[in-house]
């Protein structure tokens, strides 16, 4: 802009210079195109479409949850899910994902005979002869030193120990698991079964109500990712 403006002034003055802002997403269905700035805009987009003719029957007798409450639902667990990736890198993966379908953290609840915890490791130790095993440890708050969960990694003879602060959950990079355990813990009970149109299906974690809204709401459609504006032909840096 400031070659422009030195240089080529009259482009400028003349409304002949453009500002694209490179989408992430392309769809199209049918005729209709749409671009799509980033993942969030594509996860908003999918729920509000997965959503349409859709109902989640959480348990065997209670009412169906829809409309723009399941909308909120699916879109609490793309974020928990868009913080595991972003953080994956810093805290065990594995771990984040089972605390998303956890109840909410509170230190009361971990203290309590370490039972809270306890379940939590066992939900971890479940993976088949040769997955690492998990012993997780609760320690106190100390001073200006918050209360976190010492996590002891074990696989191939080797022990990996890492500290997981319970204030990411609260207000730091891991808020979004902690919204997602407070709408989604224990939603998912005996006789769950979803609905989409003529389809039906029966659910026993949310994890799998995500995954198949969001497969038929892909359905008909066609979606290109592009790595930036290098690959977007003039036509559709135009429509940007």
């Amino acid at each position: 802009l400031t070659f422009f403006y030195r240089q080529m002034p009259e482009l400028i003055e003349r409304g002949y210079v453009y500002i694209g802002l490179p989408p992430l997403y392309k769809i199209k269905q049918g005729k209709t195109e749409l671009y799509l700035k980033d993942d969030p805009a594509l996860d908003a987009y999918l729920a509000s479409s997965a959503v349409e003719n859709a109902s989640l029957v959480p348990a065997a007798g209670e009412p169906a949850i829809e409309g723009v409450a399941l909308e909120k639902l699916l879109l609490t667990y793309s974020n928990a899910q868009a913080a595991i990736e972003r953080n994956g890198h810093r805290y065990d993966r594995h771990l984040l994902q089972a605390l998303v379908d956890y109840m909410p953290i509170d230190v009361e609840h971990l203290r309590g005979a370490g039972q809270g915890l306890d379940q939590l490791a066992d939900s971890l130790n479940t993976g088949p002869l040769g997955a690492p095993r998990y012993r997780l440890e609760l320690i106190e708050a100390q001073g200006e030193r918050g209360p976190a969960i010492m996590i002891y990694r074990s696989h191939m003879g080797e022990v990996q120990q890492q500290e997981l602060p319970l204030s990411a959950f609260e207000n730091g990079e891991l808020k979004a698991i902690h919204e997602a355990q407070k709408l989604l813990h224990g939603l998912i009970r005996a006789g769950a079964r979803l609905t989409r149109g003529q389809k039906s299906v029966d659910v026993e974690r949310f994890s799998q109500v995500q995954a198949w809204l969001m497969d038929e709401a892909k359905k008909g459609r066609q979606i290109q990712r592009f790595k930036g504006l290098g690959e977007m032909n003039p036509e559709q840096l135009w429509d940007t």
